[in-house]
């Protein structure tokens, strides 16, 4: 006897197969950032720093939690042009006047905090480089530019990553959008 799958909501409708083998079915497809902002695991980390100098690290971010963090937007503008490396890092950082990132949930019904540390800096030091991710080049002055990536940027648990000025001396504005994702 062959088996049928009926629907689970007590309705009583049959899957439906065409006769090519394919499933009828109806869905909706959305980004897997805004699934999580429905449930309040997304937020946007906004600072501001004035590296010091050439290839000055300003921002660090560690993941401190149980579960993965994924980067899926950075926005930057930077008074002069410059570039700003992304790079994984290793080490304790040392601050010289450390800002916390302010930290504000994407979902106004939501009062989750990310487990992370998120600080801008102008000069932290007493990081390894552990390999480049990304890079942003600004090259207008005062223009918002958005980091243009094939995918997000995974933070597993215990992972560091910083962000570098290659010029530095002039006022950076950012924000980074996370998520808590579980990959399993």
């Amino acid at each position: 006897m062959a088996e049928q799958l009926v629907d689970g909501t007590g309705t009583g409708d049959k899957l439906k197969i065409d006769s090519r083998n394919r499933l009828r079915a109806f869905s909706v497809t959305e980004s897997e950032d805004k699934d999580y902002n429905k449930i309040g695991e997304s937020w946007s980390l906004y600072f501001t720093a004035t590296p010091t100098g050439v290839t000055d690290e300003f921002f660090y971010l560690e993941n401190t939690g149980e579960t993965s963090i994924a980067i899926s937007d950075i926005r930057v503008m930077c008074a002069a042009a410059e570039t700003i490396t992304i790079k994984w890092v290793t080490g304790t950082p040392t601050y010289s006047g450390a800002t916390d990132a302010a930290v504000t949930p994407k979902n106004g019904g939501s009062s989750k905090v990310p487990n992370i540390t998120a600080k801008s800096d102008p000069d932290i030091t007493t990081l390894t480089d552990d390999g480049v991710i990304d890079f942003m080049r600004l090259d207008t002055a005062n223009k918002l530019y958005d980091l243009d990536s094939s995918s997000n940027i995974i933070v597993p648990q215990g992972a560091k990553l910083a962000f570098e000025a290659t010029t530095g001396t002039n006022l950076i504005t950012c924000i980074v959008s996370i998520q808590n994702i579980n990959l399993t």
